[in-house]
């Protein structure tokens, strides 16, 4: 014995052709439509853009930097002890070649 199971339209109780999912203030929604009706739910509907939402002209705040993620950044006394440690890498390899130069 087989079962068959057939979908109606929640509005008219005709067969459905499509389930649509309805996005309403942070809920998702399942809704079973038929033909007509799905005309009529798209009829003054448009299409989103892709990409992020964009932010309420209306806000009131100035558009301030987003904040930063990720590693911090290096401080000024980082990048100095980084600087003279080449340099007196520098001088090394510079005392080391002339003491070469010197032993020929």
């Amino acid at each position: 014995m087989a079962e068959r199971t057939i979908v109606v339209c929640d509005v008219c109780g005709k067969p459905a052709t499509e389930t649509v999912t309805i996005k309403v203030a942070r809920g998702n929604f399942a809704k079973d439509l038929c033909a007509t009706h799905v005309t009529e739910l798209v009829a003054g509907a448009r299409r989103p853009r892709p990409g992020r939402p964009r932010k309420m002209a209306g806000s009131g705040q100035a558009a301030a930097a987003p904040k930063r993620r990720g590693r911090p950044r290096k401080t000024t006394a980082g990048r100095k002890k980084t600087a003279s440690r080449k340099k007196a890498a520098g001088r090394r390899k510079a005392q080391a070649s002339s003491a070469r130069s010197a032993a020929k």
